[in-house]
């Protein structure tokens, strides 16, 4: 008998091949937000200080795209807390286009609660420090991409904090790669179900040995570790079904107890992954989030309970488990009791 054993199966065959296409064009969209994460445009930093406000500053940025604008201020203690007025950190920030029209026209007051809520961290003369970021609305850049921009940081304050350093910094070409994240993980999860179960069930499944046998200690130990395999899938995800698949076609033309253990930790990994799949689909309500981790420890926790009921010689089926891949018909074997 052979390790592989091509069937003609049509259904078999267009889930392998939308699988493989899948997996292929997830790399489009997580590609795309890769490369512009890791090589966009390097931000530019621009200082502001109340006594030098931006008037009027002409900047060109990439046409038709998004721009996003960032203000961090960094405050420290006075020499005389809560008695020397000090700088405050009001934001009044205006970006037009040059025609004059109105890009962007935003303020961040901190007067009342930055300092207020960080008093036991900076309000020890000479010592706290405080370091603010701001951010504000993305806009998106004009048809020529040149753009005016007003921005003020005034007033003054007692309560013990100093100006020490502020400035602005400007992400242009950006782009809103969460859709195209989101539908390319959702692309690389039903991906490898549908691969891994088209091509398994391209192979086909060999008949075991024909006859009822008890399940041997070896057989045991080897159902066993096809189970715990499942645990690869938190080092190395989704190359744990590789590798689990791998193992499942090794042994199961020899053993009826193998090849049942084996295929069902393979159906369960599997039923893992479409439930991933829904918590991410569902993953912009609560409902979504609490999903995860829970599918997390299902898996867990279940994969440790099969591994243990293989190593006792008991036949072991996964609870909500989706069956993708079938017994072969005329696989016989006595489970229950092991023998040497």
């Amino acid at each position: 008998m052979s390790l592989f054993s091509i069937t003609m199966n049509r259904k078999a065959l267009f889930a392998a091949v939308v699988g493989i296409g899948c997996l292929l064009g997830s790399c489009v969209p997580l590609g795309n937000a890769a490369w512009h994460t890791w090589h966009g445009s390097p931000p530019r930093v621009l200082p502001l200080s109340p006594a030098s406000p931006l008037s009027g500053m002409a900047l060109a940025l990439h046409p038709g795209r998004y721009a996003r604008l960032t203000a961090v201020v960094a405050l420290k203690a006075s020499a005389t807390p809560a008695v020397k007025p000090a700088h405050a950190v009001p934001i009044i920030i205006r970006i037009s286009d040059t025609q004059g029209k109105e890009l962007l026209n935003e303020s961040r007051d901190t007067q009342a609660t930055s300092v207020h809520r960080a008093r036991p961290s900076i309000a020890h003369a000479g010592g706290g420090q405080l370091t603010l970021n701001f951010d504000f609305p993305k806009f998106m850049a004009p048809a020529d991409g040149r753009i005016l921009l007003d921005a003020q940081l005034a007033g003054e304050r007692a309560d013990g904090a100093l100006l020490e350093q502020a400035q602005l910094i400007l992400n242009d070409d950006i782009g809103d790669y969460a859709a195209g994240v989101n539908f390319g993980v959702f692309m690389l999860l039903a991906g490898w179900i549908a691969a891994v179960v088209g091509v398994l069930t391209l192979i086909g499944t060999p008949s075991p040995p024909a006859g009822g046998h008890s399940a041997t200690r070896a057989e045991c130990r080897t159902a066993m570790y096809g189970h715990l395999l499942g645990l690869l899938a938190y080092p190395l995800p989704f190359l744990h079904l590789l590798v689990m698949a791998w193992w499942w076609l090794r042994g199961r033309a020899d053993s009826a107890f193998i090849e049942e253990h084996g295929r069902e930790a393979l159906n369960f990994q599997l039923s893992i992954l479409v439930y991933l799949l829904i918590a991410f689909s569902l993953s912009l309500v609560v409902i979504g989030i609490l999903m995860l981790p829970l599918a997390l420890l299902f898996q867990l926790v279940m994969t440790i309970e099969g591994a243990v009921q293989a190593r006792a010689g008991h036949r072991f089926r996964y609870p909500v488990t989706f069956r993708f891949l079938r017994a072969p018909r005329d696989a016989v074997v006595v489970l229950g009791s092991v023998s040497e």
